[in-house]
């Protein structure tokens, strides 16, 4: 959709408030500097771009499973953290994910949903590493999930979710793929399938069942100039059910997107 696609010039001004909100962040914190998790993606490799531009003081984070994440996205991780030149640890969270795992009395509790339970350990450790390095450090952690995975709350609550600022919150995966090549991140990053790594094989699109560009396409619609799904229908070209489909995820996951409610 045309609409989502960037001009160098909204770009440059994307980039400038992304810098400005990062700094701005870390000034009335009185924060030493940031934390980013860098998983190897488009996202977080942003992320941690846009840091390093803003201030001196950045501290990444790569965060492992061994066997399941592909080595060639730490590799991709690592390069690009020593070529903008940021301090970064690599933490292999195995042998966390186990002793959770092992503590755990499965046996007391309905196992159906047990894949994604466990699944959604992963972030939530990643979160409480990102979360040491930022009590230690006086640092405060970005986040690195975009627009499109906010409104389809496409996120671990209090994992990937938990953080003190989102800077890629206003911008659509797409726009993000954008930006990163605006930025000049290598290809091999850029155009990389997403994926939040969770289990093997597993890839965004395959897993909610839509590409990205039709899922933005979808949600720019309904989100940003409010249109009814009919309309949205028309002026996608996409089908009704992919559209009721996005509808309905992102009625669904409001809680995702909110402080818990008080009674």
């Amino acid at each position: 959709m045309k609409e989502l696609v960037l001009s160098q010039k909204q770009l440059q001004v994307c980039r400038k408030k992304i810098v400005h909100g990062i700094r701005s962040a870390v000034g009335l914190a009185k924060a030493k500097g940031v934390v980013v998790g860098m998983s190897g993606g488009v996202d977080s490799s942003v992320v941690a771009k846009l840091a390093a531009e803003s201030v001196k003081d950045v501290h990444a984070l790569m965060l492992p499973e061994v066997e399941v994440n592909d080595p060639k996205d730490l590799k991709d991780a690592v390069k690009l953290a020593e070529q903008i030149g940021v301090k970064y640890n690599v933490v292999e969270i195995n042998e966390a994910l186990n002793a959770v795992s092992e503590s755990f009395p499965w046996s007391d509790f309905n196992i159906s949903s047990k894949k994604r339970a466990f699944a959604n350990i992963k972030p939530r450790l990643r979160m409480v590493y990102n979360y040491m390095v930022s009590n230690l450090d006086n640092r405060i952690v970005l986040g690195t999930t975009n627009k499109t995975e906010l409104l389809l709350g496409y996120f671990t609550k209090y994992g990937d979710g938990g953080c003190d600022f989102e800077p890629l919150g206003g911008l659509y995966k797409t726009q993000v793929i954008q930006l990163a090549r605006h930025l000049g991140i290598p290809d091999c990053i850029a155009c990389k399938t997403p994926t939040a790594g969770l289990w093997k094989g597993q890839t965004d699109e395959s897993e909610i069942g839509m590409k990205y560009s039709e899922m933005d396409a979808i949600l720019y619609c309904l989100i940003d100039c409010n249109m009814s799904p009919e309309k949205a229908v028309k002026k996608t070209n996409l089908n009704k059910v992919m559209v009721e489909k996005m509808a309905n995820i992102v009625a669904e996951t409001q809680h995702k997107r909110h402080m818990p409610g008080i009674i």
